[in-house]
């Protein structure tokens, strides 16, 4: 009697221990998702706002000869190293979010991922204008937040 419960308790363990595994995997990877974004959203703020400030004094406080492009070409220099890393975590941000975007976070990983694609475009590849510029900076921070906030919880 024992070794037939043992025979049919077996695969029913074995079953259970493999759907743990995978729940577990798929936590992982969104956690990981999540934590990639979140390190690039802190440095893409910093960034932004030295932008922002830059540029702001190229025009109102005569500074950088008032040349707005030498004003962003000081911004970029000074953020060099985020700016490498920013690249960087972009591709593995992109990575991570293949493995989560068919999942059970799957709408609010795609709402992270317009937002983070947009801020990330926004301030490595900066044009328009100032005002532009401003008025954008504070609602695609804002926006991503937003979105991270929601999947955080989530997860």
């Amino acid at each position: 009697k024992n070794f037939f419960k043992a025979l049919v308790a077996l695969p029913l363990f074995v079953i259970c221990c493999f759907n743990l595994v995978a729940c577990s995997t798929k936590n992982s990877n969104i956690r990981t998702y999540y934590d990639l974004v979140v390190q690039s959203q802190a440095i893409l703020d910093k960034y932004a706002d030295d932008i922002y400030q830059n540029w702001y004094d190229a025009i109102y406080n005569d500074k950088f000869y008032g040349s707005i492009d030498l004003a962003v070409a000081s911004a970029e220099s000074d953020h060099e190293d985020d700016v490498k890393f920013l690249e960087e975590n972009d591709a593995k941000i992109e990575q991570s979010y293949k493995s989560v975007r068919d999942g059970k976070y799957a709408e609010n990983v795609k709402s992270v991922m317009d937002a983070y694609s947009t801020y990330y475009e926004f301030v490595v590849n900066v044009s328009g204008s100032f005002s532009i510029f401003e008025s954008n900076k504070e609602t695609y921070k804002k926006q991503l937040a937003s979105e991270l906030k929601k999947l955080h919880f989530e997860i």
